[in-house]
């Protein structure tokens, strides 16, 4: 009889996997449907990919995979068990699912429905589409499949090796690998399409789907943290307390200036409740001095569970 603990593990295994799986059938739909028809490279392997596609005719997928695994084989000498097999696991995805969707779903089962299929001159709608709606699009729903697997602890390879071995060696650092290898695809779909405007577009998608990979990640800044300093701090405490029901911590601060003793409020709330505070502190002390700023993650009591599970895979 499995413990609670294992069945724990077991079921944020299973939720893991599911979420690396969802984002990479997201992630195939955003090359399949946008960026792929107009040759909109927006960096990593799925970019030399689409380069390979539209130069050669070689399939998405295949090549996906083909660069990726001695890519997974150099890269697993460093990484840990765990991220390895889900590295591995999800290129893997990535890769099928785009062949999977372009091969026989499109061609196969939907091929009755030209509005489905990832050819834009049978979709009335996206081949009026401009090629930069195309990129934004696009690198949306690149953006939100690579969030969801970033978010399950995966990862689809490719860049990511690529920077862990720039990092190990101390070459570059991670931001300055993607960066580097990001321009160098792009750079080389505008050659081989012969035309500067598809890495223009590249840079968008590009652009669009790292913002968005932050969001998925991150969150939108739903809360707000909060230093309030003011010599009539005590009612602002109180009322926080018990008309927000928020938590404050106080702060011993002291003037760089002045050198006298300061005491200051922390405190986190949503955004819906800013404007509660704000009046508390104006009815207070109109002269206090508030500092507001976004948090994208918040652990502990009221918010999000501190430990995660940890996992075997």
């Amino acid at each position: 009889m499995p413990s609670l603990k294992d069945s724990r593990v077991v079921h944020k295994v299973i939720k893991d996997y599911l979420m690396i799986t969802l984002g990479a059938v997201i992630m195939s739909l955003g090359l399949l449907w946008f960026l792929d028809p107009y040759k909109a490279s927006a960096g990593g392997v799925s970019g030399i990919s689409i380069i390979l596609r539209n130069s050669l005719g070689i399939p998405l997928g295949l090549s996906m995979m083909a660069l990726n695994l001695p890519l997974f084989l150099i890269g697993i000498k460093m990484l840990g068990r765990r991220f390895g097999i889900r590295t591995f696991y999800g290129f893997m995805m990535f890769s099928i699912m785009v062949e999977f969707l372009d091969r026989i779903v499109y061609r196969r089962v939907l091929n009755t429905h030209s509005y489905l299929l990832s050819d834009p001159t049978g979709i009335k709608v996206l081949s009026d589409l401009d090629p930069l709606l195309a990129a934004i699009f696009g690198g949306v729903l690149l953006g939100a499949g690579l969030g969801l697997v970033f978010r399950a602890q995966g990862s689809t390879g490719g860049s990511d090796i690529i920077a862990q071995i720039a990092v190990k060696y101390r070459v570059l650092t991670a931001g300055q690998a993607f960066m580097l290898f990001d321009l160098l695809v792009i750079s080389a779909g505008a050659v081989a399409f012969g035309n500067v405007g598809y890495a223009l577009i590249g840079f968008v998608a590009l652009f669009v789907s790292s913002k968005t990979v932050d969001v998925v990640v991150e969150g939108l800044g739903n809360t707000k943290g909060l230093y309030i300093i003011s010599d009539n701090w005590e009612p602002m405490n109180r009322r926080i307390l018990h008309e927000i029901e928020r938590g404050v911590t106080i702060l011993h601060g002291q003037g760089g200036y002045t050198g006298k003793q300061k005491e200051v409020l922390f405190c986190v709330v949503t955004r819906r409740n800013i404007y509660k505070v704000r009046q508390i502190v104006v009815e207070e002390d109109p002269g206090a001095f508030m500092v507001i700023s976004d948090l994208h993650e918040v652990y502990g009591l009221g918010f999000k569970p501190q430990k995660e599970i940890e996992t075997p895979l």
